[in-house]
């Protein structure tokens, strides 16, 4: 057998080995789904910077934020916080905010 024809059989043969490497899910990252089973409850604010008042929905619990007004939010990992009426912006059931772990302290500007 001559060199290229051994060469291009190892080529093919570690291409083939390499593919299912490469679209594989990696491996420990986090599983949000556990993360939402916890239940950990995150403090964040939310504040209106438009020039009406907004209807919020933070997973169950229907808000009223005046425009201009910041108030303090406790919510679970996982919860939602969704537009209860349609506004300006933003139509109602759209999704505002995702609450994570990251948003402890922060806060979420809507318009």
């Amino acid at each position: 057998m001559n060199r290229k024809a051994i060469f291009s059989v190892m080529v093919l043969a570690a291409t083939l080995a390499s593919t299912p490497a490469v679209f594989a899910a990696p491996y420990g990252g986090a599983n949000t789904v556990n993360t939402a089973a916890t239940g950990k409850a995150v403090k964040f604010a939310l504040r209106n910077d438009s020039a009406s008042p907004m209807k919020l929905k933070v997973g169950d619990q229907v808000l009223t934020l005046a425009a201009g007004a910041t108030i303090n939010v406790k919510a679970s990992i996982g919860q939602t916080v969704t537009a209860e009426e349609a506004s300006a912006t933003n139509p109602a059931g759209a999704i505002l905010a995702t609450v994570i772990d990251g948003l402890s302290g922060a806060t979420v500007v809507v318009r």
